[in-house]
């Protein structure tokens, strides 16, 4: 055998024995997969993000884990995913705060959704909803806002974070129709939805899903959704558009990487996705928080962040806010 046929099998066979870091589509991954949620361990995000990681484990043959960095809108999950390696071992899964609004409110977020992200695909849709305490007289929507043109000093509405999407929203519906409205902002839907059950506050507004249980059992009283329709859930709740005010709200979670991860591995990560949310057991435990599976290709999700951070910076900046 010649030197160079010799020397030609030894590579061939020493590139044979090195580990495969980044697996071609439809191959199986080379290892664990970590997928990051930036939000307390029991929320709805951190549900979603077991399931899914449930479900793509047995399509990958490979462990899949979800790791907690909880803190400061999704803020340190993020950060951690842009420092990640890009070589299909680390996703995230996260809602539109922390992928456009974060970026819009705050000074220095630590990273870019635009560019220090690989889109994934987008995981669900869900839903909001403005509830009542039900203490209070207060019955539907209308009524919510001429009891705050009647008190102007308690036209306090609980939202689930400060600088969010309800804050906003709330802040352009009092401008437009010349409202007492104020957002009292919460770290979390969990203690806003509390005080509103305990007749603390007057009204809230987050996710339908974190208000169900509540209603369900008499202690507040839902008395809009914030969506484009009504919920199947609760159909007998009118859209705040059917009330006669323009409060629109809609909320969704998408799966990222670190940007760099090359495309055979983005794709094959779409491709469990997309399997995992049309999965019995998934569609029907997202259902039950009302949230709506959401499969797609990768540039859906891009194309929703685009958008958002388009529509969101103006209503952002004409509400005053300076990004802290």
């Amino acid at each position: 055998m010649s030197p160079f046929r010799a020397l030609r099998r030894l590579l061939a066979a020493a590139a044979m024995a090195l580990p495969c870091s980044v697996p071609a589509a439809g191959t199986a991954v080379p290892g664990p997969v970590k997928i990051l949620v930036g939000f307390p361990a029991g929320g709805t995000i951190d549900l979603v993000a077991r399931l899914v990681a449930e479900q793509m484990q047995e399509d990958l043959a490979v462990p899949v884990v979800v790791e907690t960095l909880a803190g400061a809108g999704g803020q340190l999950a993020a950060q951690a995913l842009k420092r990640a390696a890009p070589d299909g071992r680390t996703l995230m899964i996260a809602p539109d705060h922390t992928a456009v609004i974060v970026p819009l409110t705050v000074a220095r977020p630590g990273f870019d959704s635009r560019t220090d992200f690989a889109p994934v695909g987008m995981v669900a849709d869900y839903a909001g909803a403005l509830a009542v305490s039900q203490a209070s007289a207060v019955k539907d929507l209308p009524d919510l806002m001429r009891y705050v043109q009647a008190h102007p000093g308690s036209g306090g509405v609980g939202v689930s974070a400060p600088g969010s999407k309800p804050q906003f929203q709330l802040d352009a519906l009092a401008k437009a129709r010349n409202l007492p409205l104020a957002a009292v902002p919460y770290r979390g839907s969990v203690p806003m939805v509390q005080d509103l059950a305990g007749g603390h506050i007057v009204a809230g507004i987050t996710a339908l899903g974190d208000f169900l249980e509540f209603h369900r059992a008499g202690k507040l009283r839902v008395v809009a959704v914030t969506g484009e329709r009504r919920s199947s859930l609760l159909p007998e709740v009118p859209t705040a558009a059917e009330s006669g005010y323009p409060l629109r709200l809609d909320f969704w979670v998408g799966m990222f990487a670190p940007a760099g991860t090359p495309p055979p591995v983005v794709e094959r990560f779409n491709a469990s996705l997309n399997k995992a949310l049309a999965a019995a057991k998934v569609r029907e435990r997202m259902a039950a928080v009302v949230f709506d599976p959401r499969p797609g290709p990768p540039s859906a999700l891009q194309r929703r962040i685009a958008s958002e951070l388009d529509q969101w910076a103006p209503v952002i900046a004409a509400s005053g806010w300076v990004r802290q």
